[in-house]
């Protein structure tokens, strides 16, 4: 199996995107009430549901060459075994070794995300009179958007199960450094998207609209204020890992691609 490299890895923007999505992840494994482990640069999460995707749910992360790839690949097995979850590891396209080491256990490396960050926020407002945008403020706020993005996830049941996990404690959603947006269509959620001000940078997540308020700039709207209260916060830059179908919404934003992560899905042992 062959991978290339893409054309936009930038080492020092990818560095620092690295130890931003780490902990982004070990944010909501704790929010949830999850299990973090971490050694030698190797970081892995886990959450009280078993499966290997998302990997928000359980993952693993090398954050630098210290431990061996093969270490990084067998010691955190042992973490997950002992839980019987399976679990995701990340791997960015520029760890060579972590790559070849999964190669030789003849493990797939399909599923990719881009690493895209943005410098210069966008403030074009929407069209749309019928359209107001909320901050997430109370209980009542987390419901609506828990329910939207439950929506917007369609019927993969693994990410509606994390979802359901990851956003039922307050702190998901509130607090200093959270900002949760949502668009309301004639008074119904309709789009949300999520900034978690981390280490200077807007980490962005949880975009998404339901399907029948698609295609009206509504998730756009909610995720370029999420954007902005970053940078009204003190952010230096925003940043979001995103699906391949997703890129060209962020791209209209202005978001830049700096490198790529490939996972490679590790199922839960058999009973």
């Amino acid at each position: 199996m062959t991978h290339r490299l893409p054309a936009m890895v930038d080492s020092r923007l990818l560095n620092r995107f690295d130890l931003v999505l780490a902990e982004s992840f070990r944010q909501t494994i704790r929010d949830c009430g999850g299990e973090i482990w971490e050694a030698n640069g190797v970081v892995s999460w886990a959450s009280s549901l078993k499966q290997a995707s998302p990997v928000h749910a359980n993952g693993v992360m090398r954050l630098n060459r210290l431990m061996s790839a093969r270490e990084s690949m067998g010691i955190p097995a042992g973490f997950f075994r002992a839980r019987g979850h399976g679990y995701t590891v990340l791997v960015r396209s520029d760890d060579r070794a972590l790559r070849a080491e999964i190669e030789r256990t003849r493990r797939d490396l399909a599923v990719e995300h881009v690493a895209m960050v943005l410098t210069e926020p966008s403030v074009v407002p929407v069209s749309t009179d019928d359209v107001e945008i909320r901050r997430v403020k109370d209980p009542s706020g987390m419901l609506d958007f828990r329910n939207t993005l439950t929506a917007a996830m369609g019927q993969d049941r693994d990410v509606q199960r994390f979802v359901n996990l990851g956003l039922r404690r307050i702190q998901a959603l509130l607090g200093p450094a959270k900002a949760a947006f949502l668009a309301y269509d004639d008074g119904t959620a309709a789009a949300c998207a999520l900034g978690s001000l981390i280490d200077g940078v807007a980490i962005i997540g949880w975009i998404g609209a339901k399907p029948e308020h698609r295609r009206r700039g509504l998730a756009t709207a909610a995720t370029r204020d999420a954007i902005q209260a970053g940078f009204d916060q003190g952010a230096v830059m925003a940043a979001t890992l995103s699906p391949l179908p997703a890129v060209p919404f962020l791209v209209s934003m202005g978001f830049e691609e700096v490198g790529r992560y490939h996972e490679c899905v590790i199922p839960p042992p058999s009973s």
